[in-house]
């Protein structure tokens, strides 16, 4: 169906937000308007036959090409902040770390609020499709807290909470068939150290000082191997 004047006005009025357009495009249409009222300048006598015909043609190029346009723009406004928050380029340590900060924030570090790992770990049945490993570093320096499902880039993780005086620790875990020795990152002031057993992979982020981030995750490895 062909898009009339009044049907286009009425569709951006309803479904686009309005947003001051940047001066290159004002430009652009300013342009576009003056052209077409270039068309509708009296024509010296010579010319005046070939009027009607030059008018109709810019009207039939200049119509579609607005209509298309003004939906394109008005696809933009609408869509476009929508696309934005897909962010989907987001490294994952970056991610990770805004979870962990939005957890603290919010108040939302854990769902189940236990020391025990024989209750942390069966909370996770029926939120995950996988059981992930649950241990108690106390002995160690890092008692268990908690934990919580966190959704990260889509999937859905265990969210595993110890503590280390004051700071608090997320290890997020998943399942991977890859192996790996940590590796440590900083964004933002927070230590990130990643690494995966064959099984799962680990992801720690706390604002720790990075010798106790490798020592936490040191007396992980140690307790995984034993059986």
């Amino acid at each position: 169906m062909k898009l009339q004047d009044d049907e286009l006005s009425a569709l951006i009025r309803t479904q686009a937000t309005r947003h001051a357009a940047p001066d290159q495009l004002r430009a652009a249409l300013r342009t576009r308007v003056a052209l077409a009222d270039a068309s509708r300048t009296p024509q010296p006598d010579g010319l005046k036959a070939e009027a009607p015909r030059l008018a109709r043609w810019l009207a039939f190029q200049w119509r579609p090409a607005a209509i298309s346009f003004a939906l394109g723009l008005a696809c933009a406004l609408v869509l476009g902040p929508w696309l934005q928050r897909l962010d989907g380029g987001t490294p994952l340590d970056q991610a990770l770390v805004a979870n962990h900060v939005h957890a603290l924030q919010q108040g939302t570090l854990m769902a189940v609020v236990s020391t025990d790992r024989h209750t942390v770990k069966p909370w996770f049945q029926g939120r995950l499709d996988f059981a992930p490993p649950v241990f108690d570093l106390a002995n160690d320096g890092f008692p268990l807290l908690g934990g919580r499902t966190e959704r990260v880039k889509g999937q859905v993780v265990a969210g595993l909470v110890y503590a280390r005086n004051k700071h608090m620790i997320d290890l997020f875990v998943w399942p991977s068939a890859d192996r790996s020795t940590p590796m440590p990152v900083v964004y933002r002031g927070f230590n990130v150290l990643h690494w995966s057993d064959g099984a799962m992979q680990y992801w720690a982020v706390s604002d720790l000082e990075r010798a106790q981030m490798e020592r936490f995750a040191q007396a992980w490895q140690q307790r995984a191997t034993v059986p």
